[in-house]
């Protein structure tokens, strides 16, 4: 709890030294795996960030996203597996408008297990079952990324994020999410 309250004083302090603030709303495709191994699932992701503009050039962007993740893998010849996981993830990111409106952000991104499924194909059969007693329930990424921002206000990003942090309680170490995200959003 004293994280948090942290953050929130840290995050005011910010922004009562900005010039600016503005509420950009993202929407985008996801396409994950995991270190361990596994083929790329798709998903999405959506949500809302705030940019707090320090300067003309650089900018503090704090965000919340549901994050749909996970990885699919083929298992022998006819059967097939795929974890879906569901994450609320906040990214503390920094900003920095390099030309016109293109623009470069890194920074961690803190990632809350919402949910989790393990979807396993067997021949013409298939069956699901819960997966969250497999994986912790908080992960840690780096995210790095690059975007442009039009005149009209309308926003389009790329990033990866890489996993700091292995996910599961049965890996020693080598779960670790990777993924790419290719969003648009529109800036207020």
């Amino acid at each position: 709890m004293k994280k948090i309250v942290c953050l929130f004083v840290l995050l005011a302090t910010f922004s009562l030294s900005a010039q600016e603030f503005h509420v950009i709303p993202k929407v985008g495709l996801n396409l994950s795996t995991m270190t361990n191994g596994g083929d790329v699932k798709g998903g999405m992701n959506i949500g809302v960030s705030g940019e707090i503009m320090m300067n003309q050039a650089v900018a503090f962007e704090p965000g919340l996203y549901f994050s749909m993740q996970g990885a699919k893998a083929d298992v022998g010849l006819s059967n097939k597996a795929t974890l879906k996981t569901n994450y609320i993830n906040i990214p503390l990111l920094v900003k920095g408008y390099v030309y016109d409106g293109f623009h470069l952000f890194a920074g961690p991104q803190v990632g809350i297990l919402a949910s989790s499924k393990a979807k396993i194909k067997e021949g013409g059969s298939s069956y699901s079952e819960n997966a969250d007693d497999a994986l912790k329930t908080m992960n840690l990424d780096l995210v790095l990324g690059l975007g442009y921002l039009f005149d009209s206000g309308l926003s389009i990003s790329f990033n990866y994020n890489i996993g700091l942090t292995n996910v599961s309680d049965i890996d020693d170490g080598k779960t670790r999410h990777m993924v790419a995200q290719f969003n648009v959003g529109w800036r207020f």
